[in-house]
């Protein structure tokens, strides 16, 4: 059994051994452990400064594990680093793109941080009791750390909740230099690996940390609509050149359902969404210059996309289009939703000719026009017939084991009429009143 002062040391020669993940030693909880580590191999044994050290630790670790153990934290930060090893392991087919020594290297790594994800606070009790007098309560306060699994329960997706099982029980973690690669080469790697879903601000992607679980089959009467997107959408997973689609359709039909249920259940294949709001559209060309280089395939999503004939985002809107000097990478796809057909208001004064200082008016109409048609496909949503939207109530309840009864469809025609007007958004809205309202009369 190693005497303490040796474990310190091995502590302190693992997180210094660190190659591939040396980011790692940045982190901010994991270099807040090295301090303490090296505060004390260094001879030091200042009881106030151990403990502050040990309790910045302690604390970073706590605010950034949500209850999890350091072992788990590790891990989390293992599969979602992002450095020179997960970056060609996201573009490697066969291990073509990683050579042996990147990968020992990779593999001693991981070997390093097990060792790290053993560190406990018992072992800083020991060494303080050794070396200080070091009263009892002052000793129960060095907790541990260790907590229950809480990245699987957190994590949805299979192949993430699949290599986390196997660092959680397999050991030595060197031994799962493989099973990393083709976790990196299934779904990239850093915020990529991560997260499924990013909004884009203008400067930077934003993960998303809590996606709308929607899955298509929980879309009802829009089995055509499904069908164009879907088919679109694997082939462009399988690099087929593919159109950008505009969904096109009165509020509450689907059109931004569809986009988020498309996004679930092809992520495992390798598709990601970003959101880009309207106002970031000038942006575009530094966005799809980070996307282009990642093996993974983007859904730019554009949502309720309408201009003001004094805009003139829309011209910006056409140049990405169609018409830049720079390609649209052949990785990136324009999925955009609106209520107007046309995109851009038009006025009857347009239609006439009779506007002021406009030379050339039927040039401007025409271009107004235009936008729309620079998405190859055009998806119509329209809103249900009051038998569709009854329809739809009805499919919604049983998928929640409602009773159909003469008392649903009756209420279900008040509250359209009330609310909002058919819609399958009216008819989501509708059942969830009408569920909790049951639950309550029932107690």
């Amino acid at each position: 059994m190693l005497a303490m002062n040796e474990k310190i040391k091995l502590y302190r020669f693992c997180f210094e051994n660190l190659k591939v993940y040396r980011n790692l030693l940045h982190d901010s909880v994991l270099e807040k452990l090295y301090n303490l580590i090296c505060y004390i191999d260094d001879g030091n044994q200042d009881l106030k400064k151990v403990i502050n050290l040990y309790s910045t630790f302690y604390y970073n670790l706590l605010e950034a594990r949500n209850g999890g153990s350091l072992k788990e934290y590790i891990i989390r930060e293992i599969i979602f680093s992002e450095n020179t090893f997960t970056k060609l392991a996201a573009k490697s087919v066969n291990n073509i793109a990683i050579n042996e020594s990147l990968k020992k290297a990779a593999a001693c790594d991981l070997d390093c941080l097990e060792f790290i994800s053993n560190f406990s606070a018992k072992e800083i009790k020991d060494y303080l009791k050794d070396s200080t007098a070091l009263p009892n309560f002052l000793a129960e306060s060095f907790l541990e750390f260790k907590g229950t699994n809480t990245m699987l329960y957190n994590t949805s997706d299979n192949s993430t909740k699949t290599i986390i099982e196997k660092f959680l029980n397999i050991t030595p973690w060197s031994s799962l230099i493989e099973e990393l690669v083709k976790f990196h080469r299934q779904n990239s790697f850093g915020i990529f690996a991560k997260y499924k879903g990013f909004s884009w601000n203008g400067e930077k992607l934003i993960g998303i940390e809590n996606l709308d679980p929607i899955r298509l089959d929980s879309l009802v009467n829009i089995e055509r609509q499904k069908k164009i997107v879907v088919e679109n959408t694997l082939a462009f997973l399988n690099d087929q050149r593919v159109n950008n689609i505009l969904l096109y359709g009165s509020r509450g039909t689907g059109k931004s359902s569809t986009v988020k249920a498309i996004s679930n259940e092809f992520s495992h294949m390798g598709l990601r969404v970003v959101e880009v709001f309207k106002d970031q559209l000038y942006t575009f060309p530094k966005l799809i210059r980070i996307l282009k280089d990642i093996p993974l395939k983007f859904i730019i999503f554009v949502d309720d996309l309408s201009f003001e004939d004094i805009e003139e985002n829309y011209t910006k809107l056409k140049a990405i289009l169609e018409g830049s000097l720079e390609a649209m990478p052949q990785n990136v796809v324009i999925y955009a939703t609106s209520n107007r057909r046309h995109l851009v208001k038009e006025r009857f004064s347009d239609r006439n000719g009779l506007s002021d200082d406009e030379v050339h008016f039927n040039d401007t109409v025409e271009e107004k026009l235009s936008l729309a048609d620079r998405f190859g496909i055009i998806v119509t949503y329209p809103s249900p017939t009051q038998q569709e939207y009854l329809a739809i109530v009805e499919e919604i309840a049983k998928k929640r084991g409602i009773e159909i009864t003469e008392k649903l469809y009756r209420l279900a025609l008040q509250w359209e009429m009330n609310y909002n007007g058919r819609s399958p958004r009216t008819a989501k809205q509708f059942v969830d009143w009408y569920e909790a309202n049951q639950k309550m009369e029932k107690g």
